[in-house]
């Protein structure tokens, strides 16, 4: 999977961390666009904390609601090998892709690092 782009949304607080969500748009065309969380790591850098993926038609639900049922975490399914274990060479890959899209690492170190 390759990055096409990305940019920052917003900081938020997901299951009790502050984290910020990133707006990705990719090459897959079983996932286009995902919303990927980050939050800060003890390595002074960002740790990908969660991956959704919005299932509704933009047609049926063409207003912005993250709180739709619509939204499914694809965090452990997206990077699944046959074995059913993670590939996390191609998870880190994606991680840092989205990092090093232009003005996200800045954008999370302005909302993150208060």
């Amino acid at each position: 999977m390759t990055v096409t782009g990305a940019h920052v949304r917003r900081a938020i607080d997901r299951d009790g961390i502050r984290c910020c969500e990133v707006e990705v748009r990719t090459d897959q065309l079983e996932a286009p666009e995902l919303l990927a969380f980050f939050g800060t790591s003890q390595d002074n850098d960002y740790d990908l904390v969660a991956i959704v993926k919005n299932d509704a038609s933009s047609e049926i639900d063409w207003y912005d609601n993250s709180m739709h049922s619509a939204y499914s975490d694809i965090s452990m399914e997206l990077f699944e090998t046959t074995t059913m274990k993670t590939n996390w060479g191609e998870r880190e890959l994606f991680k840092e892709q989205v990092l090093s899209y232009p003005g996200v690492r800045a954008e999370l170190h302005r909302l993150l690092d208060v």
